[in-house]
């Protein structure tokens, strides 16, 4: 389905740096965008309808949904864009002791990056199919292939990968795309909070393109993804380069 000027623009995770963004991304081409996320922030913002929502509370995402959205209205699109970093190895040392990884934190993370857009991208596909299709964006990342001191976060993006291709069958037939960006190093601030400097530095000197990716490269794949009318349950590997 191509994209209806008229339609909504949903972005999750809208309080955070890609999310905020892309909102705004959006918001200056005279789309409705509808910003969700625990908060609401950068409510100056002209164009955009924000709503504070637990994105793990199914009747809290529908009513949002419902209370933003006449129920006549399209929603064209749907950016997942809703995460949480987080570095926490399977075993630490401390005191000479190996300490297991915390399974709250586990939980913590699953639902951050796979259950919350889970039920996002579910609720707003009902509304999607209601109204003739749409497209779905998930984020996933290059951890999703396993990454040393990541399990967590690892094992959640793998699962929005399958995620993602599982919705692309069960949705196809009613016109809804669904696909998943999996991202390299992004130069925003939750990157910088997560990552060393020197790591990130190291990163660079490894990545074929020779820089970290920037907000605007994943504006134009989410851009690539909501208009390319063929492409379904694809993983567009966004990462310069860095694992090939």
């Amino acid at each position: 389905m191509a994209m209806d000027d008229d339609g909504w623009v949903v972005v999750s995770g809208a309080s955070g740096a890609l999310g905020r963004s892309l909102a705004r991304y959006y918001s200056d081409r005279g789309r409705r965008v509808l910003a969700l996320d625990r908060t609401e922030t950068d409510a100056s913002q002209p164009g955009i309808v924000r709503r504070a929502t637990d994105l793990l509370d199914e009747a809290d995402v529908t009513h949002a949904l419902a209370d933003a959205i006449p129920l006549g209205d399209s929603i064209d699109m749907l950016v997942n864009a809703v995460g949480l970093i987080w570095n926490e190895p399977l075993l630490q040392i401390r005191a000479g002791k190996f300490i297991p990884h915390g399974l709250q934190s586990w939980q913590t993370v699953l639902d951050a990056n796979l259950s919350a857009p889970f039920v996002v991208a579910s609720r707003v596909a009902a509304r999607m199919v209601r109204s003739g299709g749409g497209s779905i964006v998930n984020f996933s990342s290059i951890a999703a292939q396993g990454n040393a001191g990541q399990a967590a976060y690892s094992a959640a993006k793998a699962g929005i990968e399958g995620l993602t291709r599982t919705m692309a069958i069960e949705l196809g037939p009613f016109g809804v795309r669904v696909n998943a960006l999996a991202l390299g190093f992004i130069n925003v601030s939750s990157t910088q909070a997560h990552v060393a400097d020197t790591v990130l530095s190291g990163y660079v000197q490894k990545t074929p393109v020779g820089r970290l990716g920037e907000v605007e490269d994943v504006i134009d794949a989410v851009e690539y993804l909501a208009s390319a009318a063929f492409a379904t349950g694809t993983i567009l590997p966004l990462n310069g380069g860095l694992r090939l």
